[in-house]
């Protein structure tokens, strides 16, 4: 109940009743309210600041929870990259220089990436569109990588299956490269006594010695000559590669039978035109007969290789009468 108030009135020198309007009773009520009011939220502010209720206890432990995790999350993502990283150098500066192919360039790295912000509606700064951004980054760089890959692994088996069918395993064993009896191109025919072109190179060993098949490939054909060539065949390999063995004493393989590289497909003889037992080796490429020594090379040493190469230069006797 509201009390009633007086005030002195000299001029009746007595008390009279204050008379209150209704606008200043609303005034000071509302500056009450408003007062009251903003007393309370500040109270109540300083109470969250200075007493953490249960349940913000507990958002707060899982916030710090979260943040951990982000770290780790993040350190992962950085581990994957510097992996990445160095699985793209050896791309480039390893696998890509033996395979004979130009690296990738960095737009071919880059693609896909960049354009739309996919977690714009997550907000620039805040920890998830940061790490889903990072994360698809990151993936992006992992497709390419992935492609790069698959395209060296057809080069490689591309590469191999060349290889394999490049003639360079020696026909011979190495104890018997160097017995070079008459090495490839011009040479006095053994008998018609006149300078004729020898397409091939005639290897000086014993009858029965190994022949060994120079590459992969089937065999093309077999022929048992009484002269000329006597007992020889030519095996296809295939990239345009042929090899051919003549003289032989023994033939082990049959006329398209597959052959492995270093596969013994006979023996050292003096069959046909020959003088004395040896083995005459040629290798056509694209049709065209080529010096076999040439292709020696990957499996020798180089000091092995350099003591064929100079007795192919500087040939004994001719034991075949062969062109």
């Amino acid at each position: 109940m509201l009390r009633t108030k007086y005030y002195y009135n000299p001029a009746t020198c007595s008390y009279e009743r204050v008379q209150r309007s209704i606008s200043t009773f609303i005034i000071r009520s509302a500056l009450y309210i408003f007062f009251s009011v903003v007393l309370a939220v500040l109270m109540g502010r300083y109470y969250r600041v200075r007493f953490i209720s249960p349940t913000e206890v507990k958002l707060l432990q899982e916030n710090e929870r979260l943040k951990a995790y982000y770290h780790m999350v993040q350190k992962k993502i950085e581990g994957s990259v510097a992996l990445l990283t160095r699985l793209q150098q050896q791309d480039d500066e390893l696998y890509r220089l033996l395979l004979n192919t130009a690296p990738l360039s960095a737009a071919e790295r880059n693609a896909g990436m960049g354009g739309v912000n996919t977690y714009a509606h997550l907000g620039k700064d805040t920890l998830i569109a940061q790490t889903l951004s990072k994360a698809e980054q990151l993936d992006s760089k992992l497709k390419v990588q992935q492609q790069s890959y698959k395209q060296l692994r057809e080069l490689a088996k591309h590469k191999m299956a060349k290889l394999a069918s490049t003639p360079t395993f020696p026909p011979v064993s190495k104890k018997h490269l160097k017995r070079i009896s008459a090495h490839f191109g011009m040479r006095t025919h053994p008998i018609y006594h006149i300078r004729k072109m020898h397409e091939g190179v005639d290897f000086s060993a014993p009858i029965h010695t190994p022949i060994y098949a120079a590459a992969d490939g089937h065999v093309k054909w077999v022929k048992n000559d009484k002269k000329g060539y006597g007992n020889h065949l030519l095996i296809e390999h295939g990239n345009g590669f042929q090899t051919h063995y003549a003289h032989m004493h023994t033939i082990i393989i049959k006329q398209g039978q597959r052959i492995t590289r270093g596969q013994q497909i006979g023996t050292v003889g003096n069959s046909g035109d020959s003088t004395a037992p040896h083995l005459h080796y040629e290798v056509y490429s694209n049709r065209h007969r080529v010096d076999p020594i040439q292709y020696f090379v990957g499996e020798l040493t180089a000091a092995e290789y350099e003591a064929v190469r100079k007795q192919a230069t500087h040939p004994t006797q001719a034991l075949c009468s062969n062109f």
